[in-house]
């Protein structure tokens, strides 16, 4: 039996990162073996999930989560914590899985050329769920027709980044298709109690309209992405990703 890939995990007791972390508990070439967090630290990952049989205790630092020798760091917590501890993550010689959005370009291209520089593998993915990369490549698809778009997200009241990463990520794949610049599309962002994480792509013509709906209700949604990302890590090397397609299709 091949040896399971080592994962820490940052962001293990937020609501997205402790979907992704059971799922790479269930996942049988996988093994978490660390987890980072300010908040919890010295606390028992299992006691707080609720799984008496997880003996992983989180750790305030990528410092000390290095004592389990983990291959991957997978990350969704918020963009300014995040990017000193990909860097150092990176600089270990750890690739990243980053659900984490609101990174700054040159925070982009920093962590780019890091994972060149360390040959590690990378994916920045503003949206981990098959159907967000499916719904885009729909909309490129309805760009070619349409001229007239508006984008409107609505997530839970607590995220921070406004508007998403996702939203953000989708008017530049409508502006890359008209050759505009991508403040040129209107983007709503909607932050409300009982949302988790919506997007709808409304395209207008004369006498018509088309629109292109993608509801995440739970977040587990995002795990089967993450693990293929980590899973494809290897064959990544000295390679940052934006688009799942690169892990779906490769």
């Amino acid at each position: 039996m091949a040896e399971r890939i080592r994962v820490a995990l940052a962001g293990a007791t937020g609501r997205t990162g402790r979907e992704v972390g059971r799922a790479v508990v269930a996942a049988p070439d996988m093994e978490l073996v660390a987890a980072i967090g300010a908040r919890h630290a010295g606390e028992h990952l299992g006691a707080l999930w609720g799984d008496p049989d997880l003996d992983v205790t989180i750790v305030d630092s990528v410092a000390r989560a290095a004592a389990a020798a983990p291959e991957v760091l997978i990350d969704f917590t918020e963009a300014e914590s995040a990017f000193p501890r990909l860097m150092e993550a990176v600089a270990r010689g750890w690739s990243i899985v980053v659900g984490t959005t609101g990174f700054r370009a040159e925070q982009r291209e920093a962590l780019a050329r890091a994972v060149a520089e360390h040959q590690v593998g990378a994916a920045l993915i503003a949206n981990f769920s098959v159907g967000a990369w499916v719904a885009e490549r729909l909309a490129e698809q309805a760009a070619r027709y349409f001229t007239a778009v508006e984008v409107v997200e609505g997530h839970h009241a607590t995220k921070k980044d406004r508007p998403s990463g996702t939203a953000l990520r989708m008017a530049t794949l409508l502006a890359r298709t008209w050759r505009r610049d991508p403040d040129d599309i209107p983007v709503h962002a909607i932050r409300l109690p009982g949302l988790v994480a919506h997007q709808t792509v409304i395209f207008g013509a004369a006498g018509q309209v088309l629109s292109i709906r993608h509801d995440v209700h739970d977040r587990s949604a995002y795990a089967d992405g993450v693990l293929a990302a980590v899973r494809k890590m290897h064959s990544l090397r000295g390679r940052l990703v934006d688009d799942l397609g690169d892990i779906l299709q490769s």
